[in-house]
């Protein structure tokens, strides 16, 4: 199965990588969003389900007119002990999407990237810390539904402290104007689910 999803995935990325250098106007890869990430994780273990707060930072810069530089930064805090957030999850990566148009104001694209995860936890009496470095693989779709409202979809591959998952990611974006927009973003997989809302401008 989990071989089966990696070819898929090098497929897209032998495909984006031989496609024309027909690309979207309307669709930029150079922009910096800061966003507010609320998620939940349900533990295998117990009905009991944590709840966390972040704030993350991401960075797209094309450096051909078909790549782009992806970097990208999140901390998220949970609720874990007495309602008191204690526990710390910070993820930051580095990558390049490689990006084509298929469409008029559509545009697939795929992302692989380094990524490293830091976890610091406290259970009120002791406290710990523990670092992993692995990747994360992304192919999805843009696609602007109106002249100011945008649509994304796509699926996310990680491998992180020995643990696989794929996460299912659909975002919804209004442009207040050519560079400036609004987004929201909810994401779904294993054992996490997300909500988000982000400020983009793109330039």
């Amino acid at each position: 199965m989990l071989n089966h999803c990696f070819l898929h995935y090098f497929l897209c990325i032998l495909l984006f990588l031989a496609a024309t250098d027909a690309c979207s106007k309307n669709i930029s890869f150079n922009y910096a969003e800061g966003n507010f990430v609320s998620s939940t994780i349900n533990l295998r273990a117990s009905p009991k389900e944590l709840e966390g707060n972040g704030i993350g930072f991401n960075l797209s810069l094309s450096f051909h007119p078909r790549y782009a530089i992806t970097a990208s930064v999140l901390a998220t805090t949970f609720n874990n002990f007495q309602h008191i957030p204690v526990d710390t999850i910070k993820t930051t990566d580095l990558g390049v999407t490689a990006h084509t148009s298929i469409a008029e104001r559509s545009e697939v694209f795929g992302n692989i990237s380094l990524l490293r995860a830091e976890i610091t936890s406290d259970n009120g009496t002791a406290s710990g810390n523990d670092n992993d470095i692995g990747y994360q693989l992304k192919a999805g779709l843009r696609h602007f539904i109106s002249e100011s409202l945008e649509l994304e979809t796509g699926i996310t591959h990680f491998y992180i402290f020995n643990y696989p998952d794929n996460t299912l990611n659909l975002e919804m974006r209004y442009y207040t104007d050519g560079h400036f927009s609004l987004g929201i973003a909810y994401a779904a997989g294993g054992h996490k689910d997300s909500l988000s809302v982000n400020g983009r401008m793109s330039f």
